[in-house]
Formats: structure tokens, C-alpha cells, sequence
């Protein structure tokens, strides 16, 4: 998860914060693999703070992605909460990120705010999504 983690953000976490959220009570992991090699092919974190999830990484090693890898561990988040009965999920992401907003989009993420230099590394806002579980169609 490291590797992936240098390989996609400019302000990589290292061992000690991956392993700080593995004791965090609030935290919850999910890692895709790669068959038939076994490799991790991306991850994602989150918080389940009550009925809310908080959607804090998702990460696809490089030459994973446009593979369906992010969709479906975004699907599996998704479908997380809805089986918790959640009624929202929030993130953040750079503004400059169009691949992961498009993916966002894509699975019926509404754009609801935006973080004044939320970033660091290069300084950039961020953009806040929702995903509301109680709509009758996803995201609504």
C-alpha cells in the first residue's frame, strides 16, 4: 500500500499513519487484489462516524487503473453503507483530479462545497461530494 501510496499522492502517508488507522476504532480498510499474482491492486479508507461514512483514500497502483479497480472498491464503499443503513457518504478531492471526479459522478456523487487550499503540495482546493443513501435513486 505504501508503493501505491508514493506512486499517487504528493503527500504520501507513511507506515506510521497506515498504521495509526488500522488501530482506529472509526477505520475501516478494503484492498483489492490482483489475481492471479495475489498483489495489491488498490485500497480503500474510510470512517464510519454513525450513519455517516467519510471516504478518506482511494488509491489504484498505476498500471491498474482504468480497469474497473477504483469502481468497484468505490461500489464495494457504497454498498457498505447502504447494508449499515448510512445516510450519506462524504469526501474530498482535489480540484485538479478529473479522473476520480468523473468516477464520483459516475456513481451519483453530488458536488456540495469546495475547501479553500484544503491541499498541500502543490496548494490546491478541494472539492466536497455527497452520496445521500435515503433517495429513492442512488444519490438523490
Amino acid at each position: 500500500m505504501e508503493a501505491i501510496e508514493r506512486q499517487q499522492f504528493s503527500n504520501p502517508w507513511n507506515r506510521d499513519y497506515f498504521a495509526a488507522e488500522l488501530g482506529n476504532r472509526l477505520a475501516h480498510f478494503h484492498v483489492a487484489v490482483a489475481l492471479p499474482a495475489g498483489e495489491i491492486a488498490g485500497y480503500l479508507l474510510f470512517w464510519r462516524l454513525g450513519g455517516e461514512l467519510e471516504l478518506h483514500k482511494i488509491a489504484i497502483r498505476r498500471d491498474l487503473q482504468r480497469r474497473g479497480v477504483g469502481e468497484r472498491l468505490l461500489e464495494h464503499f457504497l454498498e457498505t453503507g447502504r447494508s449499515w443503513g448510512c445516510q450519506r457518504a462524504v469526501l474530498e478531492v482535489r480540484e485538479s483530479n478529473a479522473a476520480a471526479i468523473r468516477l464520483y459522478e459516475k456513481s451519483f456523487f453530488r458536488l456540495v462545497g469546495r475547501r479553500k487550499d484544503y491541499y498541500c503540495r502543490p496548494s490546491e482546493d478541494a472539492r466536497v461530494y455527497e452520496f445521500d443513501f435515503r433517495g429513492g435513486e442512488p444519490g438523490s
